[in-house]
């Protein structure tokens, strides 16, 4: 047996754990307007990168970095935003990872002609885990990420997003609430937790290996 190919089996158990690091950007995949909605726009354009002035690579980009550089996004609202129905004082949109991610920032392009006072995040198993006001975005001007940290990080498939006191305080000149675009900091593992199945691949990767290198030393001895 050479050892190459014990290099494979150890890289094969390896491969899924190693795919990305900590601290980098991961974003839903889908998402729903559970109140206040239709609205104005699909609710994916507040998570797609459409607007920004920079884009990402979900599971690659390290958030800090990013973050750090102020990637803006355009106030032009077709097929950027998303806003909630006229009118509405608060709305809430739960959003989809696809599977279950560990995540500890949040990231949050806040809309400059509407926006929302207050808002609450909740995960599958922790209701109400962050609350946070943003920064009112100037109107009529592209605008910036805000990051809003969590006191621990949580593990979770769904978030939902509740906002109220819509549209923000200030030059705001559309009554609702709105979202340009959401983005999230992974605490781990590249955000995506693995399932059972995963450790178990993981597992005989490794004592598949083993085995090998045991082998391996019999036949040399």
């Amino acid at each position: 047996m050479k050892f190459s190919n014990v290099a494979l089996c150890a890289a094969l158990a390896l491969g899924v754990s190693a795919t990305a690091n900590a601290g980098v950007i991961i974003a839903p995949v889908s998402g729903v307007i559970d109140s206040g909605g239709p609205g104005y726009g699909p609710i994916s354009e507040t998570f797609d990168q459409s607007g920004l002035s920079v884009t990402y690579t979900p599971g690659v980009t390290d958030f800090d970095t990013y973050m750090a550089g102020n990637p803006q996004h355009s106030y032009v609202f077709s097929g950027n935003e998303w806003f909630s129905n006229q009118g509405a004082t608060s709305a809430q949109v739960t959003y989809d990872f696809g599977s279950v991610v560990q995540i500890d920032a949040f990231a949050l392009w806040h809309e400059d002609a509407s926006g929302f006072t207050r808002f609450a995040l909740s995960g599958d198993a922790n209701p109400n885990f962050l609350f946070g006001s943003p920064a009112n975005s100037l109107l009529n001007n592209d605008y910036g990420p805000q990051v809003f940290a969590f006191a621990q990080s949580i593990s979770t498939r769904y978030l939902t997003l509740a906002m109220d006191g819509c549209p923000q305080a200030g030059d705001a000149s559309f009554n609702a609430c709105a979202i340009g675009e959401v983005a999230f900091r992974s605490a781990g593992g590249g955000g995506v937790v693995p399932e059972p199945s995963t450790w178990a691949i993981m597992i005989l990767g490794f004592g598949a290996a083993g085995a090998m290198l045991r082998r391996r030393t019999t036949v040399v001895a």
